[in-house]
């Protein structure tokens, strides 16, 4: 998996991506929650740069999968915890994740893959007794 550098807009991109295809596909629905967040052009992101790491991103998981069943590629939770760590100002992840809680629910399905993401974002970011549950 490639390093981005400390609250880059990669960083930031790679996990808005991340919370648009952990459950598998990426719902027109989700597309429209992240540009109605503004938080690509609050990081200075344009939508053809957030594309490249979307991109990139399923390189890199395709590449690093230990294990790939029916069809599905299963993210180590230390990765996790390692891509949530590039987002360290406090102010950025609290727009980070209010516009990933956006994602996961624009399609009003919360899948199990995007409740362990968004509980790994609270527990990596100071939440650490915030469960999935509470987020339906």
């Amino acid at each position: 998996m490639r390093h981005y550098v400390t609250n880059s807009p990669e960083a930031v991109c790679r996990l808005l991506a991340l919370a648009m295809i952990v459950d598998g596909q990426m719902a027109p629905s989700e597309q429209r929650a992240l540009r109605h967040s503004g938080i690509l052009r609050r990081v200075g992101v344009e939508e053809a740069v957030f594309d490249d790491v979307v991109h990139e991103l399923c390189e890199d998981l395709l590449a690093t999968a230990e294990r790939r069943c029916a069809s599905e590629i299963e993210i180590d939770i230390r990765l996790l915890d390692t891509l949530l760590e590039e987002v360290e100002e406090p102010a950025l992840r609290i727009a980070v994740m209010k516009a990933m809680l956006d994602i996961v629910h624009a399609d009003e399905v919360l899948d199990g893959r995007e409740s362990l993401l968004i509980e790994r974002g609270f527990r990596a970011w100071g939440g650490q007794h915030a469960p999935a549950a509470r987020l339906h």
